[in-house]
């Protein structure tokens, strides 16, 4: 059975690297509606799902894998900057404070014809502790290279790491595929219970 991961994400890419099990990345181009549920967990779970469930049809005799992953400060959903300012915002936003991350994970199972037969569905939480941040540090992290591609601007990788004081949680979480969970659900995807 052809494993899937519906993504284009080089950080869960080498995560799944670490499976050590053939799979072929494929992009989703789910549209994610960041409102369609209040409770974080749930919108994680469902954001996941509904990436698999995109790419399930177009792949029979599969397993599938569609995660998503975002941040919370102060209990408010923190997306992509949409600039550079706006990325400079959300730094100083989380500056100071615990953040959230939240990855949903979806693993799905088509049969011979494309449709799906069964479906697992959860989610991890990983707290982070961000120091808090001079006007410099602030500039530097919106001014890098992905900063306008991920969630709350800035990456556990590379210079955002250094901001961080605290992680309470899955590393693998922070970087978008919890893999202890993921393992744990292709098992159960695959057991025949």
């Amino acid at each position: 059975m052809k494993l899937i991961l519906a993504s284009r994400s080089p950080a869960r890419r080498k995560l799944m690297d670490e499976l050590g099990r053939p799979f072929e990345c494929v992009t989703s181009d789910y549209h994610e509606d960041m409102k369609a549920y209040r409770a974080q967990w749930r919108l994680a779970q469902f954001l996941a799902l509904g990436k698999a469930m995109h790419v399930a049809g177009r792949f029979p005799s599969a397993t599938i894998v569609g995660a998503d992953t975002f941040i919370t400060c102060r209990g408010k959903n923190i997306g992509k900057p949409v600039s550079i300012a706006d990325a400079k915002r959300l730094i100083r936003y989380m500056s100071g404070h615990i953040i959230k991350v939240y990855t949903g994970v979806a693993v799905v199972q088509t049969d011979a014809k494309g449709s799906v037969v069964k479906k697992v569905v959860d989610y991890a939480v990983t707290d982070l502790t961000i120091k808090k941040m001079s006007a410099e540090e602030v500039n530097l992290l919106a001014h890098q290279k992905d900063a306008l591609h991920i969630s709350g601007a800035f990456s556990i990788e590379g210079e955002g790491g250094k901001m961080i004081t605290k992680i309470s949680g899955d590393y693998n979480n922070v970087i978008g595929l919890p893999m202890f969970l993921l393992e744990k659900m292709l098992k159960k995807i695959t057991s025949r219970a």
